[in-house]
């Protein structure tokens, strides 16, 4: 989300501001970051999350275990926080996920116009030459969930999502958890596009995983 000093792109669209009400009405408390923008899950922008999450604490009386919610490229911090917290996610909700990042830089390699910025974008992210980011490269420094403990999770894809498709990312993130024996709740929505379809799932979804408080 882009989030600026008085204001947010999830204040300004109905839907997003619906979500976040709604959350609230129900008494839960909302941390949002942009995380430095286009940050493509790296490390600096975890690092951030994690203090966030860290100076929340220290100043509300709050339960350490909290519901994560993600939304596009968000989803590969949410990975890395679950590589290392994932005692402290009761659940996390995603909506039209990039998971793997590899598979989003093939795909935007035809688009040779918005590829270039892409590599400057990730370059930027990671502290890397745009020129040094290749496949490899893009697997190698971006999270993957491949060990470990894994809280409940549940994805919800459109089947039409153009920039990270179901068939590339939310699919094969479902099969690879399968094969760890790790079962993973996915959605998919048909020609509704509206975000909040997409999202008023969360409300039982993490009532449903606070049974334990």
């Amino acid at each position: 989300m882009l989030v600026e000093k008085d204001t947010s792109d999830w204040e300004h669209h109905p839907e997003k501001n619906q979500f976040l009400d709604d959350l609230l009405s129900r008494g839960y408390t909302v941390v949002a970051s942009s995380l430095y923008n286009r940050h493509w899950g790296s490390t600096r922008a975890f690092e951030l999350f994690e203090k966030l999450y860290s100076i929340v604490l220290k100043k509300e009386i709050l339960n350490a275990k909290i519901h994560l919610f993600a939304q596009g490229s968000g989803a590969l911090v949410a990975l890395r926080f679950l590589q290392s917290h994932a005692k402290q996610v009761r659940s996390c909700y995603f909506v039209n996920p990039c998971f793997f990042l590899q598979a989003y830089f093939e795909q935007e390699q035809e688009n040779k116009l918005y590829f270039k910025r892409l590599q400057k974008e990730i370059g930027k992210a990671y502290d890397l030459p745009p020129k040094e980011l290749t496949s490899d490269k893009i697997k190698e420094i971006t999270p993957q969930l491949t060990e470990g403990e894994v809280p409940p999770l549940s994805i919800h894809c459109h089947m039409q999502e153009k920039h990270f498709p179901l068939q590339t990312q939310s699919r094969p993130f479902q099969q690879q958890l399968a094969e760890r024996q790790i079962f993973v709740n996915l959605r998919i929505h048909g020609n509704d596009k509206s975000f909040y379809k997409a999202v008023q799932s969360a409300f039982p979804f993490y009532k449903k995983h606070e049974a334990k408080l």
